[in-house]
């Protein structure tokens, strides 16, 4: 069932490093995050030639250049190949994980990630959100997931260290996103397993 509404924390409009996205980068986040059929997991399809009309003057090149700034930034995580694209920080943003329950359903929305690369991402960051709120009810559904490979995304482009730098809650450092296995929206992403959840920056 499509969901209807889209919970989000209004604070991201005084977080410097979404600030300093340009307009279209803004705006195809929020298009991504808002998308109706979005799953528990943050995942949706990837079809950029689809959102050309959501907007009157949007051409299919922007789009592709807003893609390229919030991969290069990490809130976005594409595979071409699959056709699927990750709002990475969902999961956090939404608040789903505090709600008894809710476990379950992230857990059936992830059995439904066609590429592995975006399927290990989320373990990743279901690890680091464990990590930080190992009380929360929800995680024993989640028991599974939790255990599956799990793949950092600054491990996917070659500039970031998981340790480097620390990220404010919206905030997203640059690496180089078109180096070798890079998440980016023109091709697949892949990437092997990540080092501790605990040791990454919570966005």
């Amino acid at each position: 069932m499509a969901r209807v509404y889209a919970q989000t924390d209004v604070g991201i409009w005084s977080d410097d490093d979404f600030l300093d996205l340009g307009l279209h980068a803004q705006w195809l986040y929020w298009h991504l995050f808002s998308q109706p059929d979005l799953s528990y997991c943050g995942v949706t399809d990837w079809r950029p030639k689809r959102i050309v009309p959501k907007a009157a003057g949007l051409t299919l090149g922007t789009v592709l250049d807003a893609a390229r700034e919030l991969c290069e930034r990490h809130y976005i995580v594409t595979d071409e190949d699959t056709e699927e694209v990750l709002v990475r920080s969902f999961v956090r943003s939404d608040g789903l994980l505090k709600q008894r329950n809710m476990g379950a359903a992230v857990a059936k929305a992830h059995a439904t990630i066609a590429s592995r690369t975006l399927a290990g991402v989320v373990v990743h960051e279901l690890q680091r959100l464990h990590a930080e709120h190992p009380d929360w009810s929800s995680w024993s559904a989640l028991e599974s997931v939790l255990s599956k490979r799990s793949i950092n995304p600054y491990e996917l482009t070659s500039e970031k260290g998981p340790d480097d730098p620390p990220e404010m809650p919206f905030g997203n450092p640059s690496g180089n996103p078109f180096g070798k296995g890079s998440p980016n929206p023109f091709g697949n992403p892949s990437g092997k397993g990540s080092g501790k959840a605990s040791d990454d920056p919570p966005f």
